[in-house]
């Protein structure tokens, strides 16, 4: 995985706590990553998109957009999430079972793709799109349905209620 500390930044920006940053695309031409962090945390940036050129109009545009819509940020972590269920493999349950062995509360909150804090309607909402993936009854796997439902039955009893 790339990081925005090793590719060359193109410009950098604040809005409150976003933290943004864009840089070159390293594995496409023409290319740029828009990164983001919340630089009230310690925390690495993540990327958000790309852009099929550095135009820093549409760049801005859409961190103006980012940073004033809650519900763009909720879709945007949406798709990411659907992506990353759409990309899971045998082999990435088995890391998490190994994963599990080490440290469960890691293991499982990397599963659903969660911070230390837990809600419970996100949690419903990603189990959800993992039993549409990886229920026996549509395809799936026995063993990945019994790693989903042991996580999401130990991320539950976690999670806060809103």
């Amino acid at each position: 995985m790339v990081s925005s500390s090793k590719t060359e930044i193109l410009t950098e920006m604040n809005i409150d706590h976003h933290h943004f940053q864009v840089t070159d695309n390293p594995f496409e031409e023409n290319s740029c990553v828009l990164w983001f962090r919340d630089s009230r945390r310690h925390v690495p940036f993540i990327p958000v998109g790309k852009f099929s050129n550095f135009d820093k109009v549409r760049i801005l545009n859409f961190i103006v957009k980012y940073s004033s819509s809650q519900q763009l940020r909720v879709e945007i972590e949406r798709k990411k999430f659907e992506m990353k269920v759409n990309s899971m493999t045998p082999c990435y349950f088995e890391r998490i079972e190994k994963m599990k062995n080490a440290n469960q509360a890691a293991a499982f909150r990397d599963l659903f793709n969660l911070d230390t804090t837990i809600d419970h309607h996100d949690l419903s909402k990603k189990m959800k799109m993992m039993v549409k993936r990886f229920h026996p009854d549509v395809g799936g796997s026995n063993r990945a349905m019994s790693i989903i439902n042991e996580a999401y039955k130990y991320l539950s009893e976690r999670a806060v209620k809103q």
